[in-house]
């Protein structure tokens, strides 16, 4: 008697199955993080370039972050963005927020940033 290779129809249709919802899972979760390394980025170049200083008032940080943020086609909520005068005396910009995204159906994938620095 042969024995049999290979995998069965049900088994091939497992890991299909499994290999699709990775699939989209990646395809849900890659963006997010791209977005929120590029806001990483952004609020990095805009300590670094001097254009902030301790005269700055919050609003100019915003309307900066924001025009900065069109540039590079990143589209994140500012309900949670808190931009004042540390103790130091320095500006503190702190921003706790969520992206989420539907994943299957009714099902939403949510993630949660923190972006803290100070100018």
């Amino acid at each position: 008697m042969r024995r049999q290779n290979g995998m069965s129809l049900s088994a091939i249709l497992a890991v299909i199955l499994i290999a699709g919802v990775l699939a989209k899972t990646g395809y849900a979760l890659v963006p997010m993080y791209w977005d929120n390394r590029i806001l990483t980025t952004v609020l990095e170049n805009m300590k670094d370039s001097g254009e902030i200083n301790d005269n700055t008032s919050p609003r100019a940080v915003k309307d900066i972050l924001v025009k900065r943020m069109n540039m590079n086609h990143v589209r994140i909520a500012f309900d949670e963005l808190s931009i004042k005068k540390g103790r130091s005396g320095r500006l503190e910009l702190d921003w706790p927020y969520e992206r989420r995204d539907t994943w299957f159906g009714n099902v939403d994938l949510v993630v949660g940033f923190h972006q803290h620095i100070e100018f």
